[in-house]
């Protein structure tokens, strides 16, 4: 797990313990918090039946030589022996279903209409979240909450005991709704992502020797990153865009927005299910989210993969238009190949 799953994590089920602090702030805080565990457990005695407990956090006890590792003995657990223990009842598929659902990237799961959402970062995933909050009624709130959709979905949907709950849901139960980009096209909004909001900055001055703050970043530089990730485990804004759901359940139901109109699928979906339909063009919120674009540029005679971009670039314009070029497309290609794959993208 990497240090933004974790913190992924926290805000999902305890939005409010690092509220108001600012990005930075928080690394430092996970960091120092991580490090001063590790030092602590490395400091207890080597006796590996004498568990050590940690306030708040439960008990841990060594399962490897000193210094090598610990293993994280939850305190429910701990106290109750045999078959007993909390769920050791549950069927290995079942386990392995809920476990899912609980992801890094939990699962969105219509209660009444039984339908679960998957979604991906820069895969029309604020309109699909928008849509999803609509169709439970909770759209007005959320904008109230915050102009962001995802702020509604972190800090109140996905850690509010309702949700929870449905993800005990049997997999049997739901239909899957799966909502995909292009790899390719995706790839771009990617970049100009960790361009624009330097989410990936440390990762790249890292693997690159490029700080996107002060020296920019060209796509083909990018994809040179990306090649050095492992996508199925980095960063969710360029991961690869299988869930984990996915792998124990196909999606009933795929929009992949690159190809299709996304509104024009959706009500599909709804009425598939027996939902109200809903009127996008009346629905300001999602078209208020959706109406910063950044200028295009015309061709200046240079391959735009090639051109390095800059911060206020990838925030304000101007940006290139065709910055697949063959040789993106033959990389991002290789590096996709499971979402293309997956997805049945053409090429």
């Amino acid at each position: 797990m990497t240090l933004e799953d974790l913190l992924a994590r926290i805000q999902a089920t305890e939005p409010e313990a690092l509220a108001g602090l600012p990005p930075a702030a928080v690394q430092r805080l996970m960091c120092a918090t991580l490090r001063e565990l590790r030092e602590g457990l490395l400091a207890q005695p080597d006796a590996v039946d004498a568990p050590v407990q940690v306030p708040l956090l439960g008990r841990f006890r060594r399962v490897a030589a000193p210094g090598q590792g610990w293993r994280f003995i939850p305190h429910a657990a701990a106290q109750q022996a045999g078959p007993s223990r909390a769920g050791a009842s549950v069927d290995p598929v079942t386990r392995a279903w809920r476990k899912a659902c609980n992801s890094v990237e939990p699962a969105l799961i219509h209660p009444e209409h039984k339908f679960l959402l998957l979604f991906s970062p820069k895969s029309a995933c604020s309109s699909a979240v928008i849509w999803f909050m609509h169709t439970m009624g909770l759209a007005g709130e959320a904008r109230a909450y915050s102009e962001w959709p995802h702020d509604y979905r972190i800090h109140k949907l996905m850690a509010s005991d309702a949700q929870r709950a449905t993800r005990q849901i049997p997999a049997e139960q739901l239909t899957v709704l799966r909502v995909v980009r292009d790899p390719l096209e995706r790839a771009v909004s990617s970049f100009r992502h960790a361009l624009g909001t330097s989410y990936a900055r440390a990762e790249i001055l890292k693997k690159l020797g490029r700080d996107t703050w002060h020296e920019g970043l060209s796509f083909q530089q990018f994809i040179d990153f990306l090649a050095l990730e492992d996508l199925d485990a980095c960063n969710p804004h360029h991961r690869r865009q299988c869930h984990a759901v996915e792998r124990l359940h196909a999606p009933d139901v795929l929009i992949n927005a690159s190809r299709q109109d996304l509104f024009a699928g959706l009500n599909d979906f709804e009425r598939r299910m027996g939902m109200p339909v809903t009127d996008f063009a009346g629905l300001r919120w999602l078209h208020d989210v959706q109406s910063k674009r950044v200028p295009e540029r015309a061709d200046d005679g240079q391959p735009a993969d090639q051109v390095v971009l800059t911060r206020e670039q990838a925030k304000r314009g101007p940006w290139p238009h065709q910055l697949l070029t063959p040789l993106a497309r033959e990389r991002l290609t290789e590096l996709y190949a499971d979402d293309i794959a997956r997805y049945a993208v053409p090429h």
